[in-house]
């Protein structure tokens, strides 16, 4: 069969790769280009921030406009500007123009880009953008701890030179050279860095478990205060229903005695929901899988008990004991005098009050200092917190 040339007035797409042969992959898997040094896509691997909680989001502005197209935000709502391994920006239709058809050359600089390599920018500023792509990826690497070393010296050493490698990628120093001491690295230690690696995919796994119980159990302490509330509302109408009752029929002891028990009662559901604990967490303490994750995220397993005057402290609520004002310890650690010298405005003013006005409120510089002295005194006697 003779091959047709292409029909006239119809625009016909050849393949770029022969039948039979593989597409070139990223590291994501994707069609595009390698991740190898000296690769036409370059050697950072920009994939943007993938957040599942979806608490970092992509950045963007009003002030938004194409360098390659000079398409602005005001022009096109739907703008999105886009980043290469060059760190330059692009909007989509700009992408989608130039590198359909394969890799093609940076508008702004030159270098050869695929269209899988561009990202989104999640940063204001592209510095930083990069840095966390660099370090994103040296930590990819570098994911050796302390305990690998035999000794402190030599894991400051090895801190020191990532941060030398990272310093010259950022700053596109010596960048073969620099590629060729992370492609070494990365074939001595090939072991390490797997254990590492799936021993950091672990820990993220139990982290996402114990964040996803958190957030139940916080849905659960809602519903059981919403039902608590609601039952409390019940009670106290029938409570006040009795109590009514009582006095209509003359009986006063009663009634008091009623509204004494609805007391006590709603005391004790109110110290009830305090105590309890919601079916989440109760299950995480009484899991056997559960309390691994929680002995994991312990150093050694040891955790250190905090009282609840602590900022450390994560237990339930626990109300301070009352404290009458007029018995505080503090009344016994000062002598109240009549006068003080006090040269303030407002102090002046009040004590040359003739016509009474600053005392119409009840107003007393006796009670003022005597609350400022107080405040100064009272807290002499507390631990501090930390």
């Amino acid at each position: 069969m003779s091959r047709m040339g292409p029909t006239k007035g119809v625009a016909m797409r050849v393949p770029k790769n022969p039948p039979g042969m593989r597409k070139p992959t990223t590291a994501s898997g994707r069609y595009g280009g390698s991740n190898r040094p000296g690769g036409d896509d370059g050697y950072l691997y920009v994939a943007g921030i993938r957040d599942p909680s979806h608490k970092v989001t992509e950045f963007k502005t009003e002030s938004d406009v194409c360098p390659v197209c000079h398409t602005d935000r005001q022009f096109n709502k739907n703008l999105r500007l886009l980043i290469s391994p060059c760190y330059h920006k692009m909007c989509e239709s700009c992408i989608d123009r130039l590198f359909t058809l394969g890799p093609e050359p940076c508008p702004q600089c030159g270098r050869i880009l695929r269209k899988v390599n561009f990202a989104h920018q999640t940063f204001e500023d592209l510095k930083v953008e990069k840095e966390v792509s660099v370090r994103r990826r040296m930590a990819k690497y570098y994911n050796k701890n302390e305990k690998d070393f035999a000794t402190k010296r030599e894991y400051n050493d090895y801190l020191e030179e990532a941060e030398d490698i990272t310093f010259n990628l950022l700053n596109d120093i010596d960048v073969e050279a620099t590629e060729a001491r992370i492609t070494e690295f990365a074939r001595k230690n090939a072991e390490i860095i797997a254990a590492n690696e799936k021993k950091r995919a672990l820990e993220m796994i139990n982290e996402g478990e114990r964040e996803e119980v958190l957030r139940k159990a916080k849905e659960e302490r809602a519903r059981m205060v919403a039902e608590y509330d609601r039952k409390e509302e019940i009670e106290s109408e029938r409570i006040q229903q009795e109590v009514l009752e009582a006095v209509a029929r003359g009986d006063h002891k009663l009634a008091q005695d009623i509204e004494s028990r609805g007391k006590r009662e709603a005391a004790v559901r109110a110290e009830a929901l305090a105590a309890a604990i919601p079916p989440s967490i109760a299950s995480l303490l009484t899991d056997p899988r559960a309390r691994s994750l929680q002995a994991s995220a312990g150093s050694n397993g040891e955790h250190t008990q905090h009282q609840p005057g602590s900022p450390s402290y994560s237990g339930r609520f626990v109300a301070y004991p009352y404290s009458d004002p007029s018995e505080a310890p503090a009344l016994r650690w000062f002598n109240l005098m009549d006068d003080y010298v006090d040269y303030r405005p407002g102090v002046i003013d009040a004590k040359r009050n003739k016509d009474g006005k600053y005392r119409g409120g009840g107003f007393d510089l006796g009670q003022f200092w005597e609350m400022e002295i107080r405040t100064a005194v009272e807290a002499l006697g507390i631990e501090p917190l930390v």
